[in-house]
């Protein structure tokens, strides 16, 4: 089986020559703009991981957030199905790819999927609500590896089938994160300002992934944050409709969204509404 965090650890001086030729093909005066945007990533970026709205209230009630294994084994243990047929029920399509990539490293079942994030509410086309780890959590972390783009795509080959090896070549350790990104967008940075290069590390369609062993509790974010097209979705079904009638489901909904906010008011968790 792989090593994905000691193979990060050995692509170092890999990254380090690619970022060197990539500033040295840019010419002078974009490999300095290069040198401010890896400087920049480095002391902005941190990772985060977009989940539904009852997660987040899990870990305000005390719990720890729980990747995909951890929590059909504990749906397991409630239902008495298989573990396998939840996975594959949750999974959908992605099931064979994610068990293939995630059975092909050490210590496979224990990663937790992030994305790089610098600024902006993470990837909410899966999920509304973007966990943002502290800087001071994700320092602390000893095992993490960062590349460009979703391990179950870069890692698809033409026939269908997946090669987990192809992540191995292109991970890196945490110290080398920026040198990762400024190397993978130095097109793009021509056309940015510096106000949107938050947009360069992480955007719907185009993002750095990251995994990591360690436990996730509310302790862990520094805070989480919402599109404010959601937020004021929610603020209208649970505040501005009055006399509408909802069923258990979104009832529970509601309460759970109440419960958040009410949790940013008391200062139990910092809430971000971004425009």
């Amino acid at each position: 089986m792989l090593d994905l965090f000691i193979s990060a650890q050995n692509n170092v001086d890999v990254i380090e020559a690619e970022f060197k030729s990539a500033c040295v093909a840019a010419g002078p005066g974009q490999a300095e703009v290069m040198g401010r945007f890896a400087a920049w990533v480095e002391k902005e970026s941190t990772i985060s991981i977009n989940v539904s709205l009852s997660v987040v209230i899990s870990l305000l009630n005390g719990h720890r957030h729980q990747n995909i294994y951890e929590w059909a084994a504990e749906e397991s243990r409630l239902t008495h199905r298989t573990m396998d047929s939840i996975l594959r029920e949750r999974l959908k399509r992605f099931y064979e790819r994610r068990l293939m990539f995630d059975h092909a490293f050490e210590q496979g079942e224990r990663f937790r999927y992030a994305a790089l994030n610098a600024g902006g509410a993470g990837l909410p086309q899966y999920k509304a609500y973007c966990m943002v780890m502290s800087r001071v959590y994700e320092s602390a972390l000893t095992q993490t590896a960062y590349w460009d783009g979703d391990s179950l795509e870069i890692c698809l080959l033409s026939d269908g089938t997946l090669d987990p090896g192809i992540v191995v070549h292109r991970a890196v350790p945490r110290s080398h994160r920026q040198w990762l990104v400024a190397k993978e967008r130095v097109s793009e940075m021509r056309s940015v300002q510096e106000t949107d290069w938050s947009k360069l590390v992480i955007a719907s369609d185009k993002y750095f992934e990251v995994v990591f062993i360690g436990d996730v509790s509310l302790g862990s974010l520094e805070s989480v944050r919402i599109p404010a097209s959601e937020q004021d979705r929610m603020w209208d079904m649970a505040f501005g409709s009055f006399g509408a009638v909802h069923g258990p489901a979104e009832r529970a909904v509601l309460d759970d969204f109440i419960k958040l906010n009410q949790a940013s008011t008391n200062g139990r968790i910092k809430l971000e509404v971004l425009a």
